[in-house]
């Protein structure tokens, strides 16, 4: 088995759990939040997934698809299950600035950062996210 078949089956088990998570949640933030939270523990479980997920994935083509496909399907589950979910491009660009995020955390040489250090950056770039006005 390859390190990347091990990541994938990582990113499946999050999905899965998204798949319960998202629909459930009481507003689509808290969804998202659940499901990014999920993605970190089962991440931070393997240290080979959390060095590709946030790491290898500047680096590595393959490893960027894996982790696009997976951040596609998260999307697409998001919006077909949450009527108040924002526009995609809006939902994109907070899993986006969640990712560089930890990712910078990372790669300044530091640990991971622990679950709950982790969770008040999700907190804060999802609770605290406000929709673009077009003027």
């Amino acid at each position: 088995m390859t390190t990347i078949t091990d990541y994938q089956r990582s990113l499946d088990r999050v999905f899965a759990q998204s798949r319960e998570l998202i629909p459930a949640a009481p507003t689509w933030q808290a969804g998202l939040y659940h499901a990014i939270r999920a993605c970190y523990t089962e991440m931070s479980a393997h240290p080979d997934a959390l060095h590709l997920h946030f790491i290898a994935t500047s680096t590595d083509p393959l490893v960027q698809r894996t982790r696009s496909r997976h951040r596609a399907r998260l999307l697409r589950l998001l919006q077909t299950t949450r009527a108040d979910a924002p526009v995609p491009l809006h939902a994109e660009l907070l899993l986006n600035q969640i990712h560089a995020t930890l990712r910078e955390q990372i790669a300044d040489g530091h640990e991971p950062p622990d679950l709950d250090a982790a969770d008040q950056t999700f907190a804060t770039l999802l609770f605290d996210y406000r929709a673009p006005t077009v003027a």
